[in-house]
Order: structure tokens, then C-alpha cells, then sequence
């Protein structure tokens, strides 16, 4: 009978002993995923509002952007007379004011119709039409806004007709 007995205690202790890991391995799970979440909501947290300040007025402007006045071309491909219509946004270095640089627009569509002049309407078709417009873009205005910076020249409209 001790036999049977020391076997039932042995038993039981093994079973104490299997829950006791389960137990443990849950609660370092449950603190785990509690540490998770404290680390994702200081990473997630939203920036403090000072003094009655926006946030948005506390932050560095990264660019400043100037809409130039719609271009049109009249360009040839050799059969017959074909019209471009181009619309861009000149990205500016933040110092710069947007009112300034749409001020130069008639001096930089000006001289872009001198450019596209020597331009075969062939060379504006595809992929190669849109790189090829938004360097001609940035060359012009570069040179006409030359002491500001144009950072990128972005293609709102290209129209082949």
C-alpha cells in the first residue's frame, strides 16, 4: 500500500509541476505583451501642443511649392503641327516664398518657349516625354530663379494633342 500511494503522490507532483510551468510561461507572456505595448505607445505617441500653439506652426516647413501658369507649345513632327499643353509645380527650398517664385512664371514660359522651339514633338512621347519636360523645367527655371534653389520640378499635366 506505501507503493501505491508514494506512485499517486509522484503523479501528482509531476502534474504540479507541469501547471506550475504553464502558469509561469503565461504570465511571462502576459508581461511580455504588456511591455509591447507600453514600447509601441511611447513610439505612437502625438506630439505635445504648447502654449496654445498648433503643432503644425512648431514644425519646420520641409519644402514650400509654386504652382508656374499653364505652357503651351506648338511643336512639329515633321507630318503635321501638334499641340503640348504642360502644367508644373517647381519644389522650393523652404527659405524661398511661393509668391516670389510665381512672380518669375511669364520670364520662365517665356524662355520655355524659346526652348521647345528646337523640340520634335516625337521626343515628348512615352515615358522619355515627361524626364524630358521636367529637365527642360529645371534648367529654365533654375537659370531664371538663379540665386533660389529649385529642388524638383513635379509634372502636374503633360497633354499631346
Amino acid at each position: 500500500m506505501p507503493r501505491t500511494m508514494d506512485h499517486a503522490s509522484r503523479g501528482f507532483s509531476t502534474l504540479d509541476r507541469i501547471s506550475g510551468k504553464i502558469v509561469l510561461g503565461l504570465m511571462l507572456l502576459m508581461v511580455g505583451l504588456s511591455a509591447a505595448g507600453v514600447g509601441s505607445a511611447f513610439l505612437l505617441k502625438p506630439a505635445k501642443a504648447r502654449a496654445g500653439r498648433p503643432v503644425a506652426e512648431e514644425a519646420p516647413a520641409l519644402a514650400n511649392y509654386a504652382r508656374l501658369p499653364t505652357m503651351n507649345f506648338t511643336l512639329s513632327d515633321g507630318d503635321r503641327l501638334r499641340d503640348v499643353r504642360v502644367r508644373v509645380v517647381l519644389e522650393m527650398d523652404p527659405q524661398v516664398q511661393p509668391k516670389t517664385v510665381e512672380s518669375y512664371g511669364p520670364r520662365i514660359s517665356s524662355a520655355m518657349s524659346t526652348a521647345m522651339l528646337e523640340v520634335n514633338a516625337t521626343e515628348l512621347r512615352g515615358g522619355a516625354g515627361t524626364s524630358f519636360i521636367k529637365d527642360a523645367v529645371m534648367q529654365t527655371a533654375s537659370k531664371e530663379l538663379r540665386p533660389m534653389k529649385v529642388r524638383q520640378v513635379l509634372l502636374q499635366e503633360l497633354i499631346l494633342r
